[in-house]
């Protein structure tokens, strides 16, 4: 057995200002990685994840890390709680931590194994030769959604059955909320669409998604850009509004967008490990798309504050990808949105071609 521990300081890079998290990942994990009877130890999972096989061995122990508490990402809570990790012979240590460079740095440390980020975080981090590699994807299409407080929304004459351009105008003068980089590149896209210069909307550095929400229900900012259920939360909660959703955004549309990180070292030496981890993330993908009872129940202990019928409400907004199978169409898109938005440099050197920073090998 073999006991890490790993704190880490990144900077989080995007948006008009740099701000830094001091983000401490504390994981500790058997040693099944790099052994010569991982191979026994680990499951053979059938293509699409649709059955799969599993050793007398003891289970593969590894650490997730999820860059954020969002319902793209609680895909790993719905394969604890259904037993699909267990059945793929893992055990599954989960931590969420404050935001995707943390996460990211935990990975490249060798603190977690796995990571549930968003493209554009793997993309930031590919920019700086950080080495990332994408091995299914959860979702696509960007699932963001831009929440405005009901009193901005009131003194400004805003509604969402506006046209795009005139809600986004309607902002000028607000504050925003930001806790990563994929928030901050969305507003930018927003921005950008309106024609609305950034400096006319000021952000606010958060460092979660209670943060966020705590800032625009007492009025310290006017508006935030979080994945379902936090949009929801605002909503249930009566002090905010659904603006707009990043979809409406032309390349935001098919973007790959929340994705499931290894290294490409880890995915070389055990490949068995991450096959069975992909075959387990399809079947809890799979019933959470269907909006199922069992998805619903395991979500439950996330969002104690919203009803089975608000989570399965908000689970219908996003487009899940039960196959994992990711598109290039989906990662030409993401890296022109990271380049658009400033988040990566145009003269960047940065392929997204399939075996660079993604890959279907674990999914197919």
């Amino acid at each position: 057995m073999k006991i890490s521990k790993s704190a880490v300081f990144n900077p989080l890079v995007g948006g008009r200002s740099g701000f830094a998290v001091l983000g401490l990942v504390a994981a500790t994990l058997l040693a099944a990685c790099g052994s010569s009877s991982s191979a026994s130890s680990t499951t053979s999972t059938a293509a699409g994840g649709a059955s799969t096989t599993t050793s007398s061995a003891a289970p593969v122990s590894v650490t997730l890390a999820k860059a954020i508490n969002t319902e793209p990402f609680a895909t790993a809570n719905v394969a604890e709680a259904l037993g699909y990790f267990k059945s793929a012979n893992l055990n599954v240590k989960i931590e969420t931590v404050a935001g995707s460079s943390v996460a990211n740095a935990a990975l490249q440390s060798g603190s977690v194994q796995f990571v549930l980020a968003s493209s554009t975080a793997l993309l930031l981090a590919a920019a700086k030769n950080i080495p990332l590699l994408a091995v299914g994807g959860i979702d696509k299409g960007n699932g963001t959604q831009l929440v405005v407080s009901n009193t901005w929304m009131k003194a400004h004459n805003l509604s969402p059955t506006q046209p795009l351009v005139d809600r986004i105008k309607g902002l000028v003068g607000s504050k925003d909320a930001t806790l990563s980089s994929t928030d901050k590149s969305v507003m930018n896209g927003f921005l950008s669409y309106a024609k609305v210069p950034p400096s006319s909307i000021d952000e606010v550095s958060m460092s979660s998604a209670t943060a966020q929400l705590a800032a625009v229900q007492h009025g310290l900012a006017q508006e935030f850009i979080a994945s379902p259920p936090n949009s929801s939360i605002a909503v249930a909660g009566g002090f905010g509004t659904v603006l707009a959703n990043a979809k409406e955004l032309p390349l935001l549309s098919d973007e790959a967008y929340d994705i499931l990180i290894t290294t490409p070292a880890y995915a070389k030496a055990h490949p068995e490990v991450v096959k069975a981890m992909v075959g387990a993330f399809q079947k809890a993908i799979s019933q959470m798309s269907q909006g199922s009872s069992s998805a619903i129940t395991a979500m439950q202990p996330l969002y104690p504050t919203l009803s089975p019928a608000v989570i399965k409400s908000s689970l219908a907004s996003i487009t899940f990808t039960p196959t994992m199978q990711q598109s290039q169409v989906g990662w030409n898109d993401a890296l022109t949105v990271a380049q658009e938005s400033g988040l990566v440099k145009p003269g960047t050197n940065l392929s997204v071609a399939e075996g660079s920073v993604w890959t279907n090998q674990f999914s197919g």
